[in-house]
């Protein structure tokens, strides 16, 4: 038996897995799996470039929530810090009340404190989302008779479809 010589082949990620494109078949190995289909099982090959809007609206409501936080931040800092002043200026008598409210004053404060970076950390995530939105998704759909696989990439992928071109190109060879 001799060994067929691949018509073309794509590296799906940097983990190796890979697709491999035969005369006759599609081979799939990756990790600890591998798969071949033989291309008379094939009914159809897709490619498309796709964006996630969920990702999109999850960076803007994450966007949202910072501003909002950077906005209140600030007052509530300044409003705690009356109200504790205010408490020492007529502390008269009822010291164990007054210093109740003024460490509950204290931690609200140092709440306060905390919302510029917490609200940094979500800014950051947003970018994070959109970055990964903008990058969107090569995905190669492969069609059987009862199953689709798809195989994605980050970005888009040229060389994704131009292995799917050859793919199809094979698939009506041997459909014709």
């Amino acid at each position: 038996m001799t060994p067929e010589n691949p018509i073309a082949e794509f590296e799906i990620g940097s983990g190796g897995a890979r697709l491999t494109l035969y005369a006759s078949r599609l081979a799939f190995q990756g990790g600890d799996a591998m798969e071949t289909v033989p291309l008379s099982h094939l009914a159809a090959v897709r490619v498309a470039f796709e964006r996630d809007p969920r990702k999109l609206n999850w960076a803007i409501v994450l966007l949202v929530i910072a501003l909002i936080l950077v906005a209140v931040s600030g007052p509530l800092q300044g409003g705690v810090a009356g109200l504790a002043a205010g408490i020492k200026a007529q502390a008269a008598g009822r010291e164990s009340l007054d210093s109740l409210l003024l460490a509950v004053f204290a931690v609200l404060g140092g709440l306060a404190r905390l919302l510029p970076f917490l609200s940094a950390l979500l800014a950051a995530l947003a970018v994070g989302l959109l970055v990964f939105f903008w990058l969107g998704l090569t995905t190669l759909t492969l069609s059987f008779a009862a199953v689709e696989r798809a195989y994605s990439v980050r970005g888009r992928n040229p060389f994704m479809i131009q292995f799917a071109e050859v793919v199809a190109a094979q698939l009506a060879a041997r459909k014709a």
